[in-house]
């Protein structure tokens, strides 16, 4: 790993560098979304105006999504900046992971969902049930669905998704604030770029705010794991896998959700739904 990637804090910063750092990342954050809009909503609109073939199925429209907003727009805006400020590809720590880590990427997905999970319950406690996230309200798609998108959270949502926002984001907060303070920022602006996908809050206040603090309390302990160690291999396998789970238990709601409701009475999906 690089000088740059294991700099400390910089305790001499002004309250106004750490205010314009803070800004950057947000607005690598926040950026990402907004240009994959700009890349996507002209050509979709300038295909269907001319009449031209364009895939209409869900799979491929979610996978198109992903390729242009997670592999170009992710990725591409993680090296632009890299090379912009000098810090270059070795910033990013990527290497294969050991026995310990290997480990952990077993176990953390478990460690994410029980984090999620009593969030979601709290929420359900004080009667705010959580939005739920778009993949678990696409009507009669078929289930298969969700099984194919498993290889995709794997090997394109896990990878561009935390190079951005724990190898760029979360490291570069981390120069300014130090490792707790980048945690829980990069956390929330990992969580806010996720309401898009909830409906630009369109459940209402409460129930985007409990996604969102779920989604929070997931996301720290992806940088917590990160920062512990220091692996973009780890975060990026864990995240992947994470997604997974969930995506099955989709599939398995999508399935057997009645057989399921009949066993454990009126369960909601919103715990296989709310961490995507």
């Amino acid at each position: 790993m690089s000088e740059v990637a294991t700099a400390p804090p910089s305790d001499g910063e002004s309250p106004r560098e750490k205010l314009l750092t803070a800004g950057v990342a947000t607005g690598l954050g926040w950026g990402a979304i907004v240009i994959t809009f700009a890349l996507l909503l002209p050509v979709i609109f300038a295909v269907r105006q001319l009449g031209l073939p364009f895939p209409t199925s869900t799979l491929a429209l979610t996978a198109l999504e992903l390729v242009v907003g997670q592999v170009l727009v992710m990725g591409g805006l993680s090296v632009v900046y890299l090379s912009y400020t000098g810090r270059g590809l070795d910033y990013v720590p990527i290497r294969r992971p050991s026995l310990l880590e290997a480990l952990a990427i077993v176990a953390a997905p478990f460690a994410v969902i029980l984090v999620t999970g009593i969030v979601t319950q709290l929420s359900l406690l004080v009667g705010v049930e959580p939005s739920q996230h778009a993949l678990g309200n696409l009507g009669d798609v078929d289930p298969q669905f969700y099984l194919y998108m498993i290889p995709l959270v794997i090997f394109i949502v896990g990878p561009f998704e935390e190079l951005l926002y724990r190898g760029v984001v979360q490291a570069r907060l981390r120069e300014s604030f130090g490792p707790a303070a980048a945690i829980l920022l990069a956390s929330l602006i990992f969580a806010a770029i996720h309401i898009p996908a909830h409906g630009f809050g369109a459940a209402g206040l409460g129930p985007t705010a409990a996604s969102m603090a779920a989604l929070v309390g997931g996301s720290i302990v992806f940088g917590g794991l990160y920062e512990w160690t220091e692996n973009l291999t780890v975060v990026a396998l864990v995240h992947g896998l994470y997604n997974s789970i969930l995506l099955a238990l989709l599939y398995v709601v999508t399935v057997y959700g009645p057989e399921m409701q009949e066993l454990a009475g009126a369960t909601e999906p919103a715990l296989a739904v709310v961490g995507l």
